[in-house]
């Protein structure tokens, strides 16, 4: 009997092709892949404490909005109002003539008179300590009303010029708070002027289209108006 040598029992061995061990491992692992939960993507929940976070920051911005809103106005900008009844009351509350009456110089006046209201030596005539401002006041009305034009003397120092008139620019509130305000400005102290002293002379002078010259003004100095009683 001969014996079997090692290569011929590898060579009667049963071959197996690659296809059919891949076969094999997937029918042997099927099982297992079974037992596993499909795969899911989108359905994890929302942790409870970022919940809580988000919802505390829209409490936050609304309450923010609520209380800091300025009316919803686009014209104000104030961080401090609360609601609109607020903004109703302080728009309901009348501005001081004083300080109105310091913006209408500011817009108006400033270039030639100047913030300190010494004017322009030989150019504009100052209103700090004037004659004409402190004097009587139905002559500055008609200075503003109507103009003025031509020599002048303040504090002893001659001008000749122009000076507008403002009575289609200005309402009478406008003029009166402008008015008062450089008669109580710079260390004047002169009475306040009424809206109604405006008015008066405005109607008075309705008729008159040209400008004032001094010697005019002095001429009417003697014409009522109404002043504030201090």
């Amino acid at each position: 009997m001969n014996p079997v040598t090692s290569q011929q029992r590898a060579s009667e061995a049963p071959v197996h092709s690659d296809s059919e061990e891949r076969h094999n491992v997937q029918e042997l692992h099927a099982p297992i892949l079974r037992e596993q939960a499909e795969p899911r993507d989108g359905f994890e929940p929302i942790p409870s404490w970022l919940t809580l976070v988000f919802a505390a920051i829209v409490f936050w911005g609304g309450y923010y909005l609520a209380s800091y809103n300025g009316g919803f106005r686009s014209s104000v900008y104030d961080e401090q109002r609360i609601g609109a009844e607020t903004s109703a009351v302080e728009t309901a509350k009348p501005a001081d003539p004083l300080v109105l009456g310091k913006r209408l110089y500011t817009a108006n006046c400033v270039a030639c008179h100047q913030p300190g209201g010494l004017g322009v030596s030989g150019q504009f005539p100052p209103l700090a300590d004037s004659e004409w401002v402190i004097g009587e006041p139905a002559v500055l009305n008609r200075i503003l009303l109507q103009g003025l034009q031509g020599p002048l003397s303040v504090k002893g120092q001659s001008y000749n010029g122009n000076m507008p008139a403002f009575s289609a620019r200005l309402n009478d509130d406008q003029l009166a708070a402008v008015l008062s305000y450089i008669r109580q400005e710079w260390g004047n102290a002169a009475d306040p002027i009424l809206p109604s002293s405006v008015a008066d002379i405005r109607k008075a002078t309705s008729q008159r289209s040209t400008p004032w010259v001094a010697e005019e003004l002095k001429a009417s100095a003697s014409a009522p108006v109404a002043t504030e009683q201090p």
